[in-house]
């Protein structure tokens, strides 16, 4: 935990026993009252949490904003529905990374229990996007979009887009040695929205579909790999290419 993680509110704030920032301020970083720690709030603000009590109701903090944290990076990730377990690892990372937009989508070889489950109906992977900003010491936490089909995903983003008047660069990636590598794409600019199917990839039909709508095929060298080793291997990329890394 390089920030504590705060939701909007204060300047007073109660941690209780029970919340696992209690047993890390208390037990591993051994702070007394008095102290303070660098905290973030979920209104995009960085600043300093005094510890002004430790009792049995839990840590009494006061926050103290002192700048604005940097704004997420014009990236949006679209993506097959992967396993809950596996969502929570790569949400987490890609909310370290600073991915502005993470879209789940049903796609047609994608396994429907994931999207049904309580992980994302109910929306408990709130906690891998909290430690996520907890590691990157920054507090914004990425839009998270469930959407039940590749279909419906297109669509919103072109009505978002389209509201918006800004309108992305696109790309999609499936194993297919015949298309280019991001490397070899000179002409990408932000913002960019990377399409990375689910387990089994993308269908024939969702291929068509997402060249319909802009998408521009590549791939990540000829290894298959896993969701989440696509989904930060081509983030990072991006990133990179963007002079964010």
């Amino acid at each position: 935990m390089n920030i504590l993680f705060l939701e909007k509110g204060g300047p007073r704030f109660i941690i209780p026993r029970t919340d696992r920032r209690f047993e890390h301020i208390v037990r591993i970083l051994r702070k007394k009252e008095g102290d303070s720690i660098a905290a973030g709030c979920s209104d995009g603000s960085i600043g300093q949490a005094r510890i002004g009590s430790i009792s049995p109701e839990g840590l009494q903090l006061f926050y103290t904003p002192e700048i604005q944290a940097p704004a997420l990076r014009p990236v949006r990730l679209l993506m097959g529905f992967p396993r809950p377990i596996q969502a929570g690892r790569i949400l987490k990372d890609l909310t370290s990374l600073g991915i502005a937009e993470i879209w789940f989508a049903l796609s047609d070889l994608g396994e429907k229990s994931f999207a049904e489950s309580s992980f994302f109906k109910e929306k408990e992977y709130g906690i891998h996007l909290i430690e996520g900003a907890e590691q990157a010491g920054n507090p914004r936490l990425p839009e998270i979009r469930c959407l039940w089909s590749i279909d419906r995903a297109c669509a919103r983003l072109e009505e978002d887009e389209t509201a918006s008047g800004r309108h992305s660069s696109r790309l999609m990636f499936h194993p297919d040695p015949t298309s280019s590598t991001i490397a070899a794409l000179s002409a990408l600019e932000p913002p960019v929205t990377l399409a990375i199917g689910s387990e089994r990839g993308w269908s024939e039909r969702e291929l068509s579909l997402l060249a319909s709508h802009g998408f521009q095929t590549c791939y990540l060298g000829d290894r298959i790999l896993k969701t989440e080793t696509a989904a930060l291997a081509a983030a990072s990329i991006i990133l990179s290419r963007f002079g964010f890394m």
